[in-house]
């Protein structure tokens, strides 16, 4: 194997709540393999003493002289929230910039920030990017935005690593919660929230009633009333295992036909697609087929309009509508090599 690179050449992995984000991990592990020095970085908590806003803004604060001070010859950072990596770019390093979402967009409806804030962000986003030594972005949307002001540019998808798949029994699980073998399934895994399309689960539940089938979900979050609420409604169509440590999550995938991605249509669904939201190929390294709305196009998952979500897993159920062939997609095929490839390009 060639490791490319034989003097230990440092790389630094920054990200503000790295042990909550696999991708991170991920690359951390790759460059470790490939023969170089690699320095994880996360941002430290500050006690919250003060008002939440001052205590954030402390949090920013130590993560601004942190960054400042940490030493490498080239650094991979996330863009959110990019504010933090502003001294990288100001001293003139080599860095990557690695976009994992519209974080000013997406800011800006979530928490409904005043246009100015917006612009700012907006305004150190591309700073950023025009900045870095090397553009990265988890999907094809996200990277055509800003790819005609970055010196070079490429799409590295977020793809689950193959030890995600393991030799789980279909027919165990399902015996173990009381499912019979001919019961459909439909499966949603992630955070509970109106962004996530929590509230978009109740009209899954709506179409699927009456037939042989039953709506699973695994995670929590602020949504969770929803939730609790349908399975008090409707306990014959509804099982929710709330949140699952992440080894346990392959099992009730296995166990069910088809994954579910629901979100909101919003402006910014261009930027999702398969390649950058995880759970999506979780779902394909299983076998099963998806039914998504409120993101990008694909042949490799159906699409459909939010308020058609229901009716198009009823369709499926019933036979009515044939859903595309998963494809196998895996970090060690696709992601990796890219890794290796931009790293070697900045530190031949």
């Amino acid at each position: 194997m060639n490791r490319g690179c034989s003097n230990r050449k440092v790389i630094a992995i920054l990200s503000y709540n790295v042990w909550l984000h696999p991708r991170s991990i991920k690359i951390a592990k790759t460059l470790t393999r490939y023969g170089y020095k690699v320095k994880l970085w996360g941002a430290r908590a500050v006690r919250k003493q003060w008002d939440s806003t001052i205590s954030t803004l402390l949090e920013y604060l130590v993560a601004l002289i942190d960054v400042t001070l940490l030493k490498a010859d080239l650094y991979w950072i996330e863009n959110i929230p990019d504010i933090i990596y502003l001294p990288i770019a100001l001293l003139g390093k080599k860095y990557i910039y690695d976009r994992r979402s519209p974080w000013a967009k997406e800011a800006l409806v979530m928490h409904k920030l005043p246009k100015y804030v917006f612009k700012l962000m907006e305004l150190i986003e591309r700073y950023m990017v025009k900045k870095s030594s090397y553009f990265v972005a988890v999907s094809t949307g996200l990277v055509k935005e800003f790819e005609h002001i970055a010196k070079r540019s490429i799409v590295i998808p977020n793809y689950p690593e193959r030890s995600f798949v393991s030799n789980i029994s279909r027919e165990e699980i399902r015996r173990k919660l009381n499912v019979s073998p001919d019961r459909k399934v439909v499966i949603y895994v992630g955070k509970l929230s109106r962004v996530e399309g929590t509230d978009l689960l109740p009209s899954v539940v709506e179409s699927i009633k009456g037939l042989n089938a039953e709506l699973w979900i695994v995670g929590d979050g602020p949504a969770r009333n929803i939730i609790q609420e349908l399975v008090s409604k409707y306990p014959n169509y509804v099982k929710w295992f709330g949140w699952v440590p992440y080894g346990e999550v392959p099992k009730y995938i296995v166990a069910a036909d088809i994954g579910l991605v629901p979100r909101h249509k919003t402006p910014y669904r261009i930027y999702y697609s398969h390649e950058g939201i995880h759970k999506i190929t979780e779902y394909f390294a299983y076998g099963k087929p998806v039914i998504a709305c409120g993101i990008a196009p694909s042949p490799y998952y159906l699409v459909v309009e939010p308020e058609e979500l229901g009716e198009a897993v009823a369709k499926a159920i019933k036979g009515e509508v044939r859903l595309p062939k998963p494809p196998k997609l895996f970090w060690e095929d696709h992601s990796l090599p890219l890794i290796v490839k931009v790293v070697n390009e900045l530190l031949k």
